[in-house]
């Protein structure tokens, strides 16, 4: 059966990430915690690495303990992120253009899911000139939660008025969005190993399937 919508994730699915994310978590926390960085610069950023997809602004609060240290973090975040989209510019994964056209052609709902903020997104989607060919876009703050819970997925199938969640398809590039996808209730949960997780770990967090990336997907559409 043809599913109704797919929702990606977007930095290291359809947007190339090539590093981008990890060097703005650092440059956020030397800025933000120039005490604290040296100390724990290790342990903070494989933390950052093993919780790829989640909330940005949760991860800071996780590590950092404070809210207020945490939105200072997130901000010097997202200026950083931003500040690297403006000078390099953000690229399409290969072959994501291409699926997003045939999604179109099928009448498939294209959604993107994330843990960036709405203002981050914005940016990209603008970089990109994706504002018109994806349907929506789906930030932590406006549904709730962020990813490993599936509020965000929640939120999309609200809007599309779906009745049964299991053909819907969710992909992404990290456990997180593995996670959130069986929570949503999805039966096609699928993996791709052009972002942050190998494939050991998108199976062990639920995946049904692995491939390379986005440009693969359609043969299990």
């Amino acid at each position: 059966m043809k599913p109704e919508f797919i929702a990606f994730d977007v930095a290291g699915t359809t947007v190339n990430d090539d590093g981008l994310v990890i060097t703005a978590f650092k440059n956020a926390f030397e800025k933000s915690q120039p005490e604290e960085w040296p100390l724990k610069g290790a342990e903070w950023t494989q933390y950052a690495l093993d919780t790829m997809g989640q909330s940005k602004i949760e991860v800071f609060t996780h590590l950092l303990g404070d809210r207020k240290k945490a939105h200072m973090a997130n901000l010097a975040f997202e200026e950083a992120y931003v500040n690297a989209i403006t000078e390099y510019g953000a690229n399409p994964i290969t072959g994501t253009h291409e699926l997003f056209e045939e999604l179109r052609s099928q009448n498939i709902g294209i959604v993107l899911t994330t843990g960036f903020s709405r203002s981050t997104l914005n940016v990209l989607l603008e970089e990109l000139a994706w504002e018109k060919i994806i349907d929506l876009s789906v930030t932590p703050d406006e549904a709730g939660r962020g990813r490993p819970n599936p509020d965000m997925l929640n939120y999309a199938a609200k809007k599309f008025e779906i009745k049964s969640k299991e053909n819907i398809i969710v992909v992404g590039d990290t456990a997180s969005d593995m996670l959130a996808g069986i929570a949503f209730g999805s039966l096609r949960v699928i993996g791709v190993l052009s972002g942050a997780h190998k494939e050991e770990a998108l199976l062990t967090a639920g995946a049904t399937s692995v491939i390379n990336s986005v440009a693969n997907l359609s043969s299990l559409i």
